[in-house]
């Protein structure tokens, strides 16, 4: 049989430079009939074997393993599974090897069955004892190898040219003896000239490995495994080995978790008990038709336990419930579940889909078996404890965290090359600008070819882009299964006390392993912390707010949406100034309509909203299309118009949604030839039939979730309402999210301070890690000052809890474990002003081993020398990324009465008017004259303006205009 053992792959991650489907291809092009994974871990081992299946290979999955020696080297054995029960005990090993590190061959004993144990060549301890003539000692420990996996193999590798004679000696030994022997080729690169490739990854991995010139550890064709196998035994061995391995991974079966309800009920009888509970609470109060909710329940209810998620909803419901109860604000839904009524029932979502016209079949079609797909948002700061009551209900061995993968990008491979090959951090810079300019690498390549070491450097990089780099952790999954996933995936230590799975997300779903988002959204934290502290809204009444608050309105209208979710970005406030939204429908409309694609229809529904005419290609369209002005905007309303017209089933419609958005032309044709048939069958001819047909398609991309739509809109309500009537406690917790983030602090700060919420500097004895709201305005927190962590800040308050600091000296003696360069934060961001000293004076006692002088400073009231404004701007600047006490603007509204100036804000077009503020800008830039003029940015302190100064203005002014200058 054509293949080989001890394939290895990108996998290993820093230690091959094969990509996984490079290592696939060229075994199709070889002619393989098998193919081997033999890594370290099993990170790709599920990719591996479906790519082979796919390709007509026989996936021969192993697993690298390093053991306890009985000589002072490193000892490998490869393990192979023979069938689906050796498949799982390689899974346990992968998982094994991840969180105990350290493996001892007794480690082994329980998880040996059905797997074959080969040596891996000279990285082995038996073949070097033959090698050594350690006839004794190689039988003492092939017999402790037997005795767990019963019969092995001797490895044997030719891939080391000095290896060669002693492999010879070790083929007829094993003839001799009567030991079974086969032919191993370790991967470890795609070509012999991609050594330098492997290498450079060793080195970025920091432990560098070296190849000698003369050895080979490259892929292999059949005509290279001939010259180093000539022995026949080595075919034949090899061919019987091979056909004894059957394993079929994907037909493993794996259960959802079973919900433990209490009351002994099935968990059908369990959940439209709660289901029916909820809809009676959700209706309490509201004055509807109450019919349509109950038909809906039964039918979603009818649908669920058909597909048997029955207890999927309940396990949600739980942890759902468990928030709460715990106070975790949950949002309000997102994605297609917003168009169940049971997870409305449930309280899983809060979105009424009757009220705002949601579909079922957006969400889980009958028509289309798939899993159900329940993202749940929680505030950031608590999502942790949500995952931690899952983990505590079902068990640490049935819940784990998702792996993903960082890979090298351009700029990261070059950078990490550069480093270890030594090259200057300039030349990098100038490396990755090219890089990013001229994206065809052989032209790249071209323009280096001179200088040999950055010709080189490039070469790898481009070897070694979108290779895996680091594992790190899905930001929002969470796997829960029925039984112990070590049964089922190789795990290994994950984050917050979860085991992590070696697969990817796609890797797990389509093992039909169960999969749910927890998504951590600063938005809910704020949120929640606005809530909590203005005691008026709690999270029941969050949901019940009105709709049609005048002052959110006004807020939409002039897009004053900084801080608001979804709503922060510049395009799509221009889109909210030129909608002039007055209805929460508008809000939902934005949010679908501001996307790649739907954004062409933007203009086209806002002249239609304010009083263009336009006319609906069919009547029917008016009940369907009116909320959105003739235009599909929403998926939903695809499904509605196959459903009006074709009398298609909802399923069926969501079905043909998915098919034309694809635009493939022979599933276009298909697709209309049935729905043009079964719309003439509903009464309509032809011509109709096409025209409404056409229209699908045309939107048929364009059109966005509403069930997503409905929900987002919600929670980006809910902040502006929040804004709109509870600004400083708004702003408050919006600024203590960012903090740490000096760029978006400045930012909500300069906002918060032109919409008169006055910022303090930092006081010592006034500050705490957090904004917080006095009469004064909101005190900058320790926390944000530069070179101030969460954990030095909390030290401080501590020590602040035995009494106030009364002086510079006492904070000194009393904080022994603070460095001058923090003292000098403090002291620049004005921590210290409190105490009446200069700023100066403070620096040149900032010396945390001064004690004399500082006794001095205590006696001496009237010293009072300072440095200069622009030195303490540019140093408060520097140590709180913005400016609040050295600020050209403070006396900004004096400013503006003495000099009787506008705000350019209200300045007219025709009018002359003083203005007083800064150039934030200017930009010089030569005529055609050969004469010089400037562009300029003023900033009035609430807003910018552009200006410019002709060749005139410029020569009578230059002298005049600076940069930051009032």
């Amino acid at each position: 049989m054509n293949g080989f053992l001890y394939g290895q792959t990108e996998y290993n991650l820093l230690k091959n430079s094969i990509h996984l489907s490079n290592y696939i291809s060229s075994a199709v092009k070889n002619g393989f009939d098998f193919l081997s994974i033999t890594d370290e871990n099993m990170y790709g081992h599920l990719k591996f074997y479906r790519e082979c299946k796919k390709n007509n290979i026989k996936p021969i999955i192993g697993l690298e393993v390093k053991i306890n020696s009985h000589d002072s080297f490193d000892n490998i054995i490869l393990l192979y599974a023979l069938n689906n029960n050796g498949f799982h005990n390689l899974l346990k090993i992968s998982s094994l090897l991840k969180l105990k590190k350290d493996i001892q061959l007794g480690d082994l004993q329980n998880v040996s069955k059905d797997l074959v144990l080969i040596s891996a060549g000279q990285n082995s301890d038996i073949n070097r004892m033959l090698c050594n003539n350690l006839i004794d000692e190689f039988n003492l420990r092939i017999n402790e190898y037997k005795n767990i996996f019963g019969n092995i193999y001797i490895g044997i590798d030719n891939q080391r040219y000095n290896s060669l004679e002693k492999n010879k000696f070790i083929e007829e030994y094993c003839i001799e003896n009567k030991i079974d022997f086969l032919p191993v080729h370790q991967t470890l690169y795609f070509e012999y000239a991609d050594k330098d490739v492997y290498e450079s990854l060793t080195k970025i991995d920091g432990k560098p490995k070296n190849i000698n010139q003369d050895d080979d550890f490259s892929f292999p064709n059949m005509e290279v495994l001939n010259q180093e196998f000539t022995n026949p035994q080595f075919s034949k061995n090899l061919t019987d080995f091979i056909k004894n391995i059957n394993i079929t991974i994907d037909k493993q079966e794996v259960k959802l978790p079973t919900y433990p309800n209490t009351n002994g009920l099935s968990s059908k009888t369990f959940l439209e008990g709660m289901c029916l509970k909820g809809l009676e609470k959700r209706l309490l109060n509201i004055n509807v038709n109450k019919k349509p909710y109950y038909d809906r329940l039964i039918y979603e209810l009818s649908v669920i336990n058909k597909m048997d998620y029955n207890d999927y909803f309940l396990i949600v419901w739980d942890f759902v419930k468990y928030a709460k109860k715990n106070q975790i604000l949950v949002g309000p839904g997102r994605g297609s579940a917003a168009g169940s009524l049971v997870s409305f029932c449930l309280g899983i979502t809060n979105v009424d889909p009757i009220k705002y016209d949601l579909l079922f079949e957006r969400f889980l079609n009958p028509e289309r078996i798939s899993m159900p797909d329940i993202d749940m948002d929680f505030p950031d700061d608590r999502r942790d404890e949500v995952i931690t009551y899952v983990q505590d209900l079902y068990g640490k061995n049935r819940v784990c965290n998702i792996s993903a993968y960082g890979t090298f990008l351009v700029k990261s491979s070059i950078r990490d090359l550069g480093r270890v090959l030594k090259i200057s951090s300039q030349r990098l810079d100038i490396l990755i600008k090219m890089s990013e300019s001229i994206t065809d690498t052989n032209e790249l390549l071209e323009k280096v070819k001179e200088n040999p070491e950055i010709y080189n450097l490039l070469r790898i990089a481009r070897k070694i882009e979108n290779l895996p780099r680091h594992v790190s952790t899905h930001a929002a999954g969470i796997i829960l299964s029925q039984e112990s996933l070590f049964d089922i995936v190789p795990l290994q230590e994950g984050i917050n006390g979860l085991y992590q799975s070696q697969l990817e997300a796609t890797d797990l779903e389509s093992m039909g392993l169960l999969k749910i988002d927890f998504l951590g959204i600063r938005n809910l934290s704020i949120i929640n912390n606005t809530i909590n502290e203005i005691k008026v809204i709690d999270q029941k009444s969050l949901n019940n707010i009105p709709l049609d608050d005048k002052k959110t309105f006004e807020l939409f209208k002039r897009a004053d949406t900084l801080g608001v979710f979804q709503l922060e970005s510049d395009g799509i406030k221009k889109v909210l100034k030129k909608l002039q939204p007055n209805t929460f429908e508008d809000i939902v409309a934005v949010l679908a309509l501001y996307r790649p694609g739907p954004m062409d229809n933007i203009d086209e529904f806002v002249d239609r909203k304010n009083g263009k005419k336009f006319e609906y290609i069919h009547p029917k369209l008016k009940d369907i299309l009116h909320n959105t002005y003739g235009i599909i905007v929403y998926q939903e309303q695809i499904m509605k118009i196959a459903t009006a017209f074709a009398g298609y089933r909802l399923g069926e419609a969501d079905l043909l949604r998915r098919a034309v958005s694809k635009k493939d032309e022979n599933t276009l044709l298909k697709e209309r030839q049935k729905f043009v048939s079964r719309s003439i069958e509903q009464g309509y001819n032809e011509i109709v039939a096409n025209q409404i047909y056409d229209y699908i398609v045309k939107f048929a991309n364009y059109g966005f979730n509403r069930s997503h739509s409905v929900a987002y809109a919600l929670v980006s309500y809910q902040m502006a309402y929040l804004k709109a009537n509870y600004f400083p406690v708004f702003m408050t917790k919006i600024m203590n999210n960012v903090i740490g983030s000096q760029s978006a602090l400045a930012s909500y700060i300069n906002y918060a301070s032109k919409n008169n919420l006055k910022v303090l500097k930092p006081s010592i004895n006034a500050s705490t890690t957090e904004f917080y709201i006095t009469q004064y305005g909101l005190f900058f927190p320790l926390q944000g000052i530069f070179s101030i962590g969460e954990v030095l800040a909390k030290e401080i308050l501590e020590e602040r809890k035995k009494g106030l600091f009364k002086s510079f000296g006492d904070f000194k003696k009393r904080m022994p474990s603070i460095n001058s360069r923090v003292l000098e934060s403090l002291i620049y961001a004005g921590a210290f002003d409190i105490f009446g000293k200069t700023k100066k004076e403070l620096i040149d006692n900032s010396d945390v081993s001064t004690e004399t002088f500082d006794k001095f400073l205590d006696d001496v009231k009237d010293f009072k020398e300072e440095f200069d404004f622009s030195h303490l701007k540019e140093k408060e600047f520097t140590s709180l990324g913005i400016n609040i006490e050295y600020n050209v603007f403070r006396d900004i509204k004096s400013l503006i009465s003495k000099h009787r100036s506008q705000i350019i804000s209200q300045l007219k077009i025709n009018s002359s008017n003083n203005i007083v503020g800064i150039f934030e800008q200017i930009k010089v830039i030569t005529t055609k004259n050969n004469e010089k003029m400037a562009l300029l940015t003023f900033n009035d302190g609430y807003q910018d303006i552009d200006a410019v100064l002709f060749s005139n203005e410029y020569n009578a002014f230059q002298d005049v205009i600076s940069k930051d200058t009032l």
